[in-house]
């Protein structure tokens, strides 16, 4: 073996590489549901709120599955209509009697604001309770202790609730770990006190703190982002809870292709305008970038070795290439059986891998797009 100056300083960088790649891991901090309270705001009832926007064959789906709830405090079903689909009016119309709903029409005549955000606006005034829960028609709750559960984290001082949501089963293996890997990254930020976004459509709040906030107000022209505006602008210390409980699951449908590619390319254009972005892209940055260059430096060391027959860079390019492979791989899969996704342990490190060239290719069509796709007010 060589111990020449070179060889050491390649060894020392190797082994530095491999620790910051597990180091700062995403998932190398579990992340826990939220402490049940047991006080007054636990059996108050709830205002769930449904956007539909030209998804009557999911809102007919989905319907029934929030009706089916089994909260004893009580609960209001309101439908929000932003865009309505062929069947969006005989849908609503067969609910008519029921006694806890309620449905109303974004006006066709609104101009000039996104209509996703005024829908959510016109379901909080509408709410005859102080607790609205906001969700999509594209949704279903996992279970029917959905609202039980996620009631469950309100507390004296807890001003929004923080739920989780993936795909569905039969979504690409990569979609779904996208996602997953965006909504750990954001319950981290919700845990620690200040909420930057959300990813899925599953989230509780107050109607007195987004009345008093003036619900988007500063936001309202941007398509898009409503759930991230909402966490971004209210979540502050202590005043946001996290649940996390397998029963308080929202079910998203498979996007197709094109809500896939406009969801992607959109985010883009909404974290420009949401506060803490440079703390939040740090720690997704600094994970990744430590991960490819851990990889980038053990490929080049092992050619080096192989070339120049040093047996101890190989030793150490070994140790770069296959400990992060073992521990990311562990840390993931860790996370990943707490949620209940199934993605097979060999495909976790190129998944997160590929997240960065997944991230670029939207960047770039971001970059081309017209950004007045991105606003409502349109000239």
């Amino acid at each position: 073996m060589i111990f020449d100056s070179l060889t050491i300083t390649i060894c020392g960088v190797l082994l530095v590489l491999t620790l910051l790649s597990v180091v700062l891991d995403l998932f190398r901090k579990k992340v826990s549901s939220c402490e049940i309270h047991d006080d007054a705001e636990n059996g108050k009832p709830v205002s769930v709120v449904i956007i539909a926007d030209n998804n009557d064959g999911a809102l007919k789906a989905n319907l029934p599955l929030f009706f089916s709830q089994d909260y004893p405090g009580g609960f209001e079903v309101i439908v929000v209509v932003a865009s309505d689909g062929d069947d969006t009016a005989g849908v609503i119309e067969s609910y008519s009697k029921v006694s806890n709903f309620y449905a109303t029409y974004v006006p066709k005549s609104s101009r000039y604001m996104s209509r996703r955000k005024l829908a959510v606006t016109l379901g909080v005034k509408a709410a005859k309770h102080e607790w609205v829960l906001l969700t999509d028609a594209a949704c279903c709750p996992a279970t029917d202790k959905w609202i039980g559960n996620m009631s469950s984290c309100r507390h004296r001082g807890v001003d929004m609730v923080y739920g989780y949501g993936n795909y569905a089963e039969g979504t690409g293996q990569f979609k779904m770990f996208s996602r997953f890997h965006r909504e750990y990254l954001l319950i981290r930020e919700a845990q620690s006190g200040m909420g930057y976004g959300m990813a899925g459509c599953n989230l509780m709040f107050r109607k007195s703190m987004f009345m008093a906030g003036n619900g988007f107000q500063g936001n309202l022209k941007y398509l898009r982002g409503e759930y991230d505006f909402l966490v971004n602008k209210y979540a502050s210390t202590g005043n946001i809870a996290v649940c996390l409980e397998p029963e308080a699951f929202i079910v998203e449908e498979t996007p197709t292709a094109k809500g896939w590619h406009d969801r992607n390319v959109f985010y883009f254009e909404t974290r420009r305008h949401l506060a803490r972005s440079v703390r939040h892209r740090a720690l997704f940055n600094s994970d990744m970038l430590s991960l490819h260059a851990c990889f980038v430096a053990a490929l080049c060391a092992l050619g080096y070795s192989i070339l120049f027959h040093n047996w101890l860079i190989l030793l150490f390019s070994a140790i770069a290439l296959f400990v992060p492979l073992i521990v990311r791989t562990l840390f993931a899969r860790r996370a990943m059986d707490a949620f209940g996704l199934a993605v097979p342990w060999f495909k976790v490190v190129p998944f997160e891998l590929r997240l960065v060239w997944h991230g670029l290719k939207y960047a770039v069509a971001y970059r081309m797009s017209d950004k007045y796709e991105f606003i409502s007010h349109k000239s």
